[in-house]
């Protein structure tokens, strides 16, 4: 598997991964395809920003996408995934696991992943269960009428096997 760190003239690229993200795993996710379907250039390109994008291959094939987030008033040790996508096909192949593994050497200072999982998104729940991610405790309501919530999940980039 090889990987592309996606730069912000690659944002078509990522459009087209998201949006691709979004229509087969729309309950997955907060956003929706409609709504970042419409984005313009501009807002694709804000997305890079205190974010690392990358997308791993199979070929030449995208078979999954993830981004790294800093978040502002959090620690610098410390990473938020977000986005995070696996192509049906290549799901339970271990390409989550080589994304977490990727993220960690490009950025070595990070201690601890963090990351929302939508608490309805079983699949997504038992994955990054599999992959050593705990719960911390943390609940979130979203602010949209859907009363779902989400589920604050961590790992020490220090057992990344």
């Amino acid at each position: 598997m090889e990987f592309q760190v996606l730069a912000a003239d690659d944002w078509e690229l990522l459009r087209d991964v998201r949006l691709q993200a979004l229509k087969d795993s729309p309950s997955a996710y907060m956003s929706s395809y409609e709504t970042e379907a419409s984005w313009t250039e501009a807002s694709w390109r804000r997305s890079f920003a205190n974010a690392l994008w990358v997308v791993p291959r199979s070929g030449r094939r995208i078979v999954g996408l993830a981004r790294s987030l800093r978040v502002d008033g959090r620690p610098p040790d410390e990473r938020h995934l977000e986005a995070v996508w696996v192509e049906p096909r290549h799901r339970r192949t271990g390409v989550m696991r080589a994304i977490l593994r990727y993220l960690t050497e490009l950025e070595p200072d990070v201690h601890d992943w963090l990351l929302w999982v939508l608490d309805h998104n079983a699949e997504a729940l038992e994955a990054y269960e599999r992959l050593g991610f705990e719960p911390t405790g943390e609940r979130q309501q979203l602010t949209d009428s859907s009363g779902r919530s989400e589920i604050r999940f961590r790992r020490s980039a220090l057992s990344i096997p």
